[in-house]
């Protein structure tokens, strides 16, 4: 009878160990939402599952525009809850590794603060040290208020294009082939 009881008790502790598991890294997905990059806007006049569309045009790297040597980069960001703000800050990173370096803040203004969807377009201007060609970065979207900042998506994206080869800037006639 008493090696019954034990099977009990550990069975019982290892169930309520699991749901606190489980109930742990549901509170973990409510706090952030999903970012998702898009290839392009979403049509004005759009009715219907705007997830499903977003996740149709998922972009995981951003080709540069030579000319003007920046990335024009779009996002959706499905929020657990309304933000009730009118601004929150996009945060990017360079990932290095397994290491991310912060490079830059930027102030996004909600235009109705009470909507759980924010579509977002914004360029990224070709910076050496900062935004380079061929080289992963991680975008964070949160809310500061005065409770301190809370992070509502994250998502990495890649950024493409020519590389500048620079030389020495010294040219060698008497060797062959220059």
């Amino acid at each position: 009878m008493q090696r019954f009881d034990r099977r009990i008790v550990l069975v019982s502790a290892g169930a309520s160990a699991l749901g606190l598991l489980l109930r742990d890294r549901d509170a973990e997905a409510q706090r952030a939402g999903a970012m998702i990059f898009t290839t392009s806007r979403p049509p004005r006049d759009f009715v219907g599952d705007i997830r499903g569309w977003a996740n149709a045009r998922r972009a995981t790297a951003y080709q540069e525009d030579t000319t003007n040597h920046v990335w024009r980069v779009n996002f959706f960001l499905f929020m657990t809850r309304p933000p009730n703000a009118v601004s929150l800050t996009l945060t990017w990173f360079k990932v290095e590794g397994r290491v991310s370096r912060y490079l830059s803040n930027e102030n996004i203004n909600v235009g109705d603060p009470t909507q759980r969807i924010l579509f977002h377009s914004t360029t990224v201007r070709k910076t050496p040290g900062e935004f380079e060609p061929n080289e992963s970065y991680e975008a964070q979207v949160s809310l500061n208020d005065s409770r301190g900042a809370r992070e509502l998506g994250r998502a990495r994206v890649r950024l493409e294009g020519p590389v500048e080869r620079r030389g020495p800037g010294v040219v060698d006639f008497t060797r062959p082939g220059t």
